[in-house]
């Protein structure tokens, strides 16, 4: 046990030190957003955000600095822990958060995408509440270093032996420009609704209240997606409901006639859009917000 508990000390820092000299790729947009972005406009969410916001387009319209802090394949309780951490160190005086048309839904993966925060859990006490809702043992668990540096040992090696960076990103934004699917002609259905989790509306709520909590001016915002959306969507009800109780702008462009009205050649796939449409949205978003602001 003895031996265990070194290894672990001693490996565990050894990971945690090169994994928070990364600042290139995902893990280094991540770093970044984290410790050292001081952006008055951050922009949160999962890969829609990551791909749908173009930062230095924003940051012109607004006369402002914005950095776009979404990542990929996560939702709303991982924005609630990067807002945590950024107000541990700083207050941005604005946030967009993206949405998904579905954000309310239940997910049978649970939180296993808290995962990708576990190498913060030492450093960053203010987000082990979030995290401990992985399961009951989180907090034991991570009392190994090695534990939460899990499957990441060749990705921080990579990284630190490479400088190479994601295509074209800047201010964290990253354009999709790699067809990955085939769209068809026109937008399907949504898949049908699954049952709503309470327990992230809750979390939902705690975003706009930890928002105000800071002074900071949050804008909620449903980005376009390639799909015929129902006009009874239950989490757009719901999150309507709550923006318009709690005096929060609520932007949706989930079935904007500038992007659907022109079939598959704005959209990469059926979830996001293209680099060029995504320089377009954000245009029109940053134009629409300044009327608001």
């Amino acid at each position: 046990m003895i031996c265990l508990t070194f290894l672990d000390k001693g490996l565990g820092s050894l990971l945690q030190h090169f994994y928070f000299k990364i600042r290139h790729g995902e893990q280094g947009r991540t770093n970044y957003a984290i410790d050292s972005c001081i952006s008055e406009m951050v922009i949160l969410g999962s890969s829609r955000a990551a791909h749908h916001y173009v930062s230095p387009v924003i940051s012109d319209i607004f006369k402002t600095s914005c950095y776009n802090a979404g990542k990929d394949k996560q939702r709303m309780i991982y924005c609630l822990a990067m807002l945590n951490m950024l107000y541990k160190r700083y207050s941005p005086k604005e946030i967009i958060l993206d949405m998904n048309p579905t954000a309310f839904e239940r997910n049978e993966n649970g939180m296993d995408e808290l995962a990708t925060l576990l190498p913060y859990y030492s450093s960053h006490p203010e987000i082990r509440s979030v995290l401990d809702q992985r399961n009951r043992f989180e907090w034991i668990k991570a009392k190994s270093i090695l534990y939460c540096f899990n499957s990441l040992p060749l990705k921080i090696i990579f990284n630190n032996l490479s400088n190479q960076r994601d295509a074209n990103e800047i201010s964290g934004y990253v354009p999709l420009v790699i067809q990955k699917e085939l769209i068809p002609v026109a937008p399907e259905n949504l898949p049908p609704s699954q049952p709503m989790d309470n327990g992230i509306v809750e979390i939902f709520r705690n975003i706009i209240q930890l928002a105000k909590a800071h002074h900071t001016k949050l804008y909620i915002v449903v980005s376009p997606i390639y799909f015929h959306l129902p006009k009874n969507l239950p989490s757009m009800i719901i999150a309507k409901s709550i923006c318009l109780e709690e005096r929060i702008p609520f932007l949706d462009y989930g079935q904007d006639p500038r992007f659907l009205a022109h079939g598959p050649e704005m959209f990469l796939d059926m979830g996001h859009l293209n680099d060029s449409s995504a320089i377009l949205f954000s245009t029109i978003l940053a134009c629409d917000l300044n009327k608001i602001r």
